[in-house]
């Protein structure tokens, strides 16, 4: 192996061990609701991907707090997300909803964000990450 070559896959690994870390979930992430019976097969066809993912039903803090990590500095200031609180009816919940896919250039691609359920279907969401 030449010294140019040595050089370029040390800066490979050195490149692939600086951005893990950001790939990696954080494990204060909502747990997912891997026994949910909600039918969410609606949800991720309107977002175009095979299927979505939720998490366990949060408390309003919670969700506040997981967009505030996620790169929202202000959710609670925002119109989608006083409109969730004031649709909320007892017996509702709180999700964080996971439709993502491969996207071409083999990165996931989609949509995280929060929706409000009701009786087993979506009835409000607040959006706060859309990636690629």
């Amino acid at each position: 192996m030449t010294i140019h070559m040595k050089n370029l896959h040390a800066r490979s690994i050195a490149l692939v061990i600086a951005f893990l870390p950001a790939c990696a979930h954080s494990p204060d992430d909502p747990k997912l609701d891997r026994s949910s019976d909600l039918d969410l097969s609606s949800v991720a066809k309107r977002f175009g991907v095979p299927r979505c993912t939720v998490s366990v039903p949060l408390a309003q803090e919670d969700v506040l707090r997981t967009a505030k990590r996620s790169g929202d500095p202000h959710p609670e200031d925002r119109p989608e997300w006083a409109a969730m609180v004031e649709a909320i009816e007892p017996g509702d919940q709180l999700r964080r909803v996971i439709c993502l896919k491969t996207g071409k250039n083999g990165l996931a691609a989609g949509d995280i964000f929060y929706g409000l359920f009701r009786d087993g279907a979506m009835v409000a969401e607040m959006h706060t990450m859309i990636i690629n």
